[in-house]
């Protein structure tokens, strides 16, 4: 059974665990780094801190294939949203199909009301969103109004390749057992029955528990999060490790019980 260290705990539990010669390297959980390139959440200036603090200490910085995969599906679905609304603008030079424009007004309100309700959630459109969207959309150009591949095109083309660049000019690097350079950093190969034995565990989904399964074959002493379930998982699952993560969180833990 791991722990759950606080942001504010971080500079003593690095002195301690420095001492121990444990490998200072991390795996940053898709939360996390979708909060350091997304200045309106609520952790973001805590964030960038502690990448900042854990950089300073010569830890490297990992994300697994599912922590990219997450940050740049969610960074696709910023950028369509932010372009969407900014297209039903009334100084917009885009002309968009009445349909589509309509529904985009809906499910903006949608969001609006969603957010008001959970604080804590993004004004993002979902991907059910976005697919009903694009179904008031014509694939091609018609009648003057932009098709939905041109608007693609013209906001997505390029844009994620250049999200994965900026992630490893940042020092985020992607951690493989294919990569004979990081041998060093796995104790056993990562087998997907593990993954879904942490899942059972807990109820985590299973995209959190590949993670937490990666987690547990590396050398790395924690995984950093703002997810409640990889917190939850790390103290319930005696075979993982520590996870440090926001005060606010770290607090929550106290009334769960844990044996």
């Amino acid at each position: 059974m791991g722990r759950v260290i606080a942001f504010s705990k971080l500079p003593e539990y690095l002195a301690k665990i420095e001492a121990s010669s444990a490998c200072r390297a991390t795996i940053l959980d898709s939360n996390i780094l979708i909060t350091s390139a997304y200045d309106v959440r609520d952790d973001y200036e805590d964030v960038r801190d502690l990448l900042v603090t854990l950089e300073e200490h010569g830890h490297r910085l990992l994300a697994t294939v599912n922590t990219k995969a997450e940050y740049i599906e969610y960074r696709r679905r910023i950028i369509l949203t932010e372009a969407l609304l900014d297209a039903v603008d009334e100084h917009s030079e885009l002309k968009l199909p009445s349909r589509a424009r309509a529904r985009i007004s809906t499910l903006k309100g949608t969001i609006k009301t969603a957010t008001q309700a959970d604080p804590e959630r993004d004004f993002v459109f979902g991907d059910a969103h976005l697919k009903r969207i694009k179904k008031e959309f014509s694939a091609g150009s018609h009648s003057g109004n932009i098709g939905w591949l041109k608007f693609c095109h013209k906001f997505l083309g390029g844009r994620l390749r250049e999200l994965e660049t900026d992630l490893q000019e940042s020092g985020i690097e992607y951690i493989s057992q294919h990569d004979s350079s990081q041998t060093d950093l796995f104790t056993q190969i990562i087998d997907w029955p593990e993954a879904m034995e942490i899942s059972e565990k807990t109820g985590v989904s299973f995209s959190d528990a590949m993670i937490l399964n990666a987690f547990r074959c590396s050398r790395c002493p924690f995984i950093v999060s703002r997810d409640f379930d990889i917190g939850y998982a790390v103290l319930a699952d005696s075979r993982l490790k520590d996870a440090v993560m926001p005060d606010r969180l770290a607090r929550e833990y106290r009334h769960y019980h844990f044996v």
